[in-house]
């Protein structure tokens, strides 16, 4: 049982990331090679998240959480003790403000935005049923 999530994509995010492949056509085009890094790199970069970003409830009962080179966790599903909607804007391993917050241990907190918010509840439900789910 090794189920993959990927991080749902926010709607600010998809018309920043067009924004910046239009400065990088046009700076392509104008041969301006500072703009071409200046908005290139943003935009891969926000690509790069985005293919890189996801939640991975693994076989040995832990959701391993992943943002490109940035964040990685591993938690133990059973020690999971609830998760909640959150419109928490901090950082985090999100690409969406539709998020969910997720209280473990005695005090740790993550924040993640799975596409599947359902599926995704139903499958840390299903290795550690005390969670409370709000």
């Amino acid at each position: 049982m090794k189920r993959r999530f990927k991080s749902k994509l926010g709607l600010l995010i998809v018309p920043l990331l067009v924004l910046l492949i239009a400065a990088e056509a046009y700076t392509v085009w104008t041969n301006n090679w500072i703009g071409m890094v200046s908005a290139g790199v943003p935009a891969v970069f926000i690509i790069y998240l985005y293919f890189s970003t996801l939640y991975v409830v693994t076989k040995d009962e832990k959701l391993k959480i992943k943002s490109g080179f940035l964040y990685h966790k591993e938690i133990y599903i059973k020690s999971i003790k609830k998760v909640r909607p959150t419109k928490n804007h901090g950082a985090s391993p999100a690409l969406s403000f539709d998020r969910l917050e997720i209280s473990y241990n005695r005090y740790g907190r993550v924040i993640v935005s799975p596409n599947r918010k359902s599926e995704f509840i139903k499958e840390l439900k299903e290795v550690n049923p005390r969670i409370n789910v709000e």
